[in-house]
């Protein structure tokens, strides 16, 4: 669906985005996860026609983006980090303008407005002045631009921003329908939980380059060895950090005050032979946990950074 081959994009002497080769299948969705700065908007804009590579080429449905920029315009649809209208207008000002240009047949323009506004909770805010509305509700109208234009490709950036858990769950479930009909979602984001919870894929971007695409559990699968088992003892045996290293798949142990600290592959697996190991040399465990990797785990180990 999308393809990004060697795409730079440079303002003045600052590579944004450098020399970035990916493509996203058609109906995925695909997670663009890193920290502001790290490329992902200026990425999107270089798909959506707003920039043209530096170097490169993007293609999208097998349109070039440089050559063909209105074909590629209209298979696209953008929810923007920060609302991108005019605050003079109402909300359903706005989503009947944003339906327009679109090209949503008039037929059916003013029942899915109705459906999209109601679900959002906007139904009687939707003749208010946006400016005069909350943040939360200004994300809710620009992310509402998207629902109701049902695009082939819809873009979101940043698309929870500013908004509270229920509203976050229920953006969550309107992509997953969006995706279920048919389009194919990209979407940025600095959030952990986000891209986890969303994406079929996930690319992380770090400095303006991609470092690492895959499925989200393959990505943490990908860190093998680096699963941790923490048990609280009554009492620490100081034997017992070396007695649970002769197993093959743990590669540290240690005690950490009272918890002995196990890093090894297969934690769930091993768990319960890892706790037999331990009441055999005489510890009492009073509790059990058990930390898998993490896209966090996942992003810090190919960039050498917090996402936050």
């Amino acid at each position: 669906m999308i393809e990004f081959k060697d795409v730079t994009k440079s303002f003045k002497n600052v590579d944004a985005v450098k020399g970035v080769t990916c493509e996203i299948r058609d109906r995925e969705v695909f997670g663009l996860l890193g920290p502001n700065g790290a490329g992902k908007t200026t990425l999107i804009m270089t798909m959506a026609t707003v920039y043209n590579p530096t170097r490169g080429e993007v293609f999208v449905e097998g349109h070039s983006a440089s050559a063909e920029p209105d074909k590629v315009k209209a298979l696209i649809g953008i929810s923007f980090q920060d609302p991108k209208y005019d605050r003079i207008l109402s909300a359903r000002e706005i989503l009947e303008w944003h339906a327009k240009v679109t090209g949503v047949e008039k037929g059916v323009r003013e029942k899915r407005i109705d459906e999209v506004l109601a679900k959002f909770g906007l139904t009687g805010e939707a003749r208010k002045r946006t400016w005069t509305l909350s943040g939360g509700t200004k994300k809710k109208i620009e992310n509402a631009k998207v629902f109701v234009q049902r695009p082939k490709i819809a873009v979101f950036d940043e698309p929870t921003a500013y908004l509270d858990v229920p509203s976050r769950l229920m953006v969550w479930d309107m992509i997953d329908e969006l995706r279920d009909e048919g389009s194919t979602v990209v979407l940025a984001t600095n959030m952990m939980d986000e891209a986890d919870r969303m994406s079929d894929r996930v690319g992380i971007m770090s400095r303006g380059e991609m470092v690492r695409v895959g499925e989200p559990a393959a990505l943490k699968g990908s860190l093998r060895g680096r699963d941790v088992i923490e048990m609280k003892l009554g009492v620490p045996i100081p034997e017992l950090p070396g007695e649970v290293s002769k197993v093959e798949e743990v590669k540290e142990a240690r005690f950490e005050g009272d918890v002995l600290k196990i890093v090894l592959s297969n934690g769930r697996g091993l768990l319960p032979h890892m706790i037999n190991v331990v009441t055999a040399k005489g510890g009492t465990v009073q509790s059990v946990n058990l930390k898998e990797p993490s896209l966090e785990d996942v992003f810090l180990y190919y960039t050498g950074m917090k996402l936050s």
